[in-house]
């Protein structure tokens, strides 16, 4: 409470009252007296500016932000059908009594993306809930369910665009997708239902290195981009790209991620198209690309910034699937795979003060989709985890002689022993 004023009247006399000598302030106490005061100025200041910088997750290389190496996991498009709802459905219980459980699906997995400091998936399909349930091609859909089941194995990065991003058009599936994984503990980005949420860019920050993702898709099915919501789905679009990826800029990332739903279905190898847009990508200094849709693996290169002053981004042409269930699946499409690195702040040069992010331990870890011969059994596994015995049981892999070496040869062919 503030207190009353009043008044005092005792009268106040000037230091140089003609019935009282002059006083005069040492000098010594003058000078204690500043630095005092400058050394509670410091001490107040400087934790505050800190505390500022910390908040606006300014990079400070080196700096008391930077906590070390940062470990990263990136996997592909995940595409459950209806039977893997069917199968989470059993999972969780009595079946048909719309609760469902798919995270015994990933729990192979878990280890190898959660022991990572950050972690990607791109959600192929709307989680537009439970009313809709399951459904498989053409317009897919899965439970509120697998939005839990893929932040508890680990995923902190979520991406959207995709074709099968408008499968129910207006049907309120994708306001229903999007405003769920609005209140989940994920940075979440591809599809939007305002234009504020268009316009944002999904940012982590991890040990003192802040990451943006941008994703985007080259269509969607069934519908013309201009019959959209402006807003509702990041297509492939030079313009946008060169803005967004210069406004994470602007906004602090130290590291840009870019999601591409691009390429040609079935094809292993990069098409005309998806090799034009990584050099763009390269020539715009993004520094990883996250390609998905062929729902095979494709290759992994580094690509050079056409301007010569030696930026490389590392691009995964297409990760396969994560979890997928086609109608009719070859061999190839349970061949997946998993991207794995690790960021870390380091000088540009010897002896520099200036320190910038460089991708260190690049790898790749093939995955497999494993289905029983039934359709009734769903999981997915590190291809070191694959043993001859599951690979009996999955529908299509027990048709190859050898499955396992057939799966380490292809990933040799196609993705390269550099990466293994």
């Amino acid at each position: 409470m503030d207190r009353p004023l009043t008044y005092n009247p005792t009268p106040r006399r000037s230091l140089h009252s003609p019935n009282r000598e002059p006083q005069f302030v040492p000098l010594a106490i003058i000078a204690a007296v500043f630095i005092i005061v400058v050394a509670v100025v410091i001490a107040l200041v400087l934790p505050m500016c800190s505390k500022a910088r910390e908040e606006k997750n300014e990079p400070v290389a080196q700096g008391p932000a930077y906590e070390g190496p940062v470990t990263f996991v990136a996997v592909g498009d995940n595409l459950p059908s209806e039977y893997v709802g069917y199968y989470a459905d059993k999972l969780a219980g009595k079946e048909d009594d719309g609760k469902y459980d798919y995270t015994p699906i990933f729990e192979p997995l878990r280890s190898y993306i959660q022991d990572a400091d950050l972690a990607y998936v791109k959600e192929e399909v709307h989680i537009g809930g439970n009313e809709i349930g399951p459904k498989g091609y053409p317009s897919f859909n899965t439970t509120d369910e697998m939005a839990d089941a893929l932040i508890d194995i680990g995923f902190d990065f979520v991406a959207s665009a995709s074709n099968h991003a408008y499968d129910w058009g207006e049907s309120g599936a994708l306001e229903h997708s999007v405003a769920l994984w609005q209140t989940k503990p994920v940075a979440f980005t591809g599809t939007s239902t305002t234009e504020e949420q268009y316009n944002r860019i999904a940012m982590v920050e991890r040990k003192g290195i802040k990451f943006a993702l941008l994703d985007y898709t080259y269509g969607v099915g069934g519908y013309e981009k201009s019959t959209l919501p402006p807003y509702a789905v990041h297509f492939i679009d030079e313009s946008l790209i060169r803005s967004e990826v210069a406004r994470a800029r602007e906004e602090g990332a130290d590291v840009v991620m870019v999601a591409m739903h691009w390429g040609t279905e079935n094809l292993t190898e990069a098409d005309d198209e998806q090799q034009r847009l990584a050099q763009l990508l390269a020539d715009l200094d993004v520094d990883v690309v996250l390609g998905s849709h062929p729902h095979v693996i494709g290759p992994m290169a580094w690509v050079e910034n056409s301007n010569g002053k030696g930026h490389r981004t590392l691009v995964a042409y297409s990760l396969g699937n994560f979890q997928s269930d086609h109608e009719s699946p070859n061999s190839i499409n349970l061949l997946e795979g998993m991207l794995t690195c690790t960021f870390e702040m380091k000088p540009v040069e010897e002896g520099s003060d200036e320190y910038a992010v460089a991708i260190e331990d690049v790898k790749w870890i093939p995955l497999v989709n494993h289905s029983s011969e039934d359709r009734s059994e769903f999981a997915v596994y590190a291809l070191p985890d694959y043993t001859d015995e599951l690979a009996k049981k999955n529908r299509v892999l027990k048709e190859e002689k050898d499955p396992i070496g057939w799966l380490k040869g292809k990933t040799d062919e196609i993705v390269g022993q550099e990466w293994l």
